[in-house]
């Protein structure tokens, strides 16, 4: 956000100060005419406290000058503010972003995250705060000075396809409430956020045609909805259910969370049913609100996501466990 120090105030404060040492000298001739001698001797005394005023004033001319200085190194960046957003605000700082523009990228992370966000009528998020990264998309665990969320992109040059399928990814590791604890049951998250990725493409490929940023825009469309359809091709390999996939990889996911082609197969056979039910969306504010301990195997990490999402959702919360093999008690 880019801050403005205002002249008029600065030529305010001046006078301010002016008229504290008039009001100073002005008070000390007033005591000295009811006084006489008994304020002259203490004379010595009261001009020693005008001298400490004087140089409190000269310190804090110094603190406002260094103030000044501050604002004017802070970088540009731009603030989510427009009503097609739904009080989503996204922040995207200035870096090698390859060409792109800020804006522009404000845009696309506003228009990738606001095919989840729709979903969510109601529900409320600190700022997200977007950085260049270089070495792969991540959602940090610290958060801003003002509690906003630090979300890093390595995309560039324009690629707004790339650039919409990681922050759909990262927004989606904020929505499921993401946290630095001990977590073998994470791939599960990773999973999710795959299938945001997806969805949020796809849905962007169709808004895009009709009602994209810029007019100029619409052609992007196209590239946004093959974007998601050479993934789900490349990973749409295997005949196998997911619960025999989930059975024959288990091991795998739970020693590392990142395995994105395990988790991006899964989230291919997922992707169907958040494009029937899209308020299902809703359920994954209810991840990671539990115990730490439910962590530790997969069927009490879904039970306990069961037990807190509304009753309405249970039944799909249910029946995304079915499809891991996993039963979970009767509602």
């Amino acid at each position: 956000m880019a801050l403005v120090c205002n002249p008029k105030r600065h030529s305010q404060f001046d006078k301010m100060l002016s008229a504290q040492r008039l009001s100073i000298v002005l008070m000390t001739a007033f005591v000295c005419s009811l006084f006489g001698d008994v304020v002259l001797a203490d004379d010595a005394k009261l001009q020693k406290r005008i001298a400490e005023l004087e140089a409190e004033n000269r310190a804090l001319r110094q603190v406002i000058a260094s103030i000044q200085s501050a604002i004017a190194n802070v970088p540009k960046s731009t603030v989510s503010a427009s009503k097609d957003s739904h009080g989503l605000r996204v922040m995207v700082v200035p870096g090698d972003w390859g060409g792109s523009q800020l804006e522009d990228i404000r845009k696309v992370c506003l228009s990738s995250a606001e095919a989840i966000w729709a979903e969510l009528p109601g529900d409320g998020l600190a700022p997200i705060q977007v950085h260049r990264s270089k070495n792969g998309p991540i959602s940090l665990y610290q958060r801003g000075a003002g509690r906003e969320y630090i979300v890093k992109l390595d995309t560039g040059a324009n690629a707004w396809a790339q650039c919409a399928f990681q922050f759909a990814h990262e927004f989606c590791h904020v929505l499921c409430n993401y946290r630095n604890v001990p977590n073998q049951q994470l791939w599960f998250e990773e999973t999710l956020c795959e299938v945001a990725s997806l969805y949020s493409l796809r849905r962007m490929g169709e808004t895009w045609k009709t009602k994209p940023p810029y007019r100029n825009w619409s052609s992007y469309s196209a590239a946004l909805a093959n974007y998601a359809a050479n993934r789900i091709n490349k990973l749409d390999t295997e005949k196998t259910t997911i619960a025999e996939f989930y059975k024959k990889h288990e091991s795998k996911l739970q020693e590392s969370a990142g395995q994105r082609e395990l988790n991006g197969y899964i989230a291919v056979k997922l992707l169907p049913m958040f494009e029937k039910n899209a308020s299902a969306w809703q359920t994954v504010r209810y991840i990671n609100l539990g115990p730490k301990e439910e962590n530790e195997s997969f069927k009490a990490y879904l039970s306990g996501w069961h037990d807190r999402v509304p009753s309405k959702h249970k039944p799909f919360v249910k029946e995304l466990a079915n499809e891991f093999g996993v039963e979970l008690g009767k509602e």
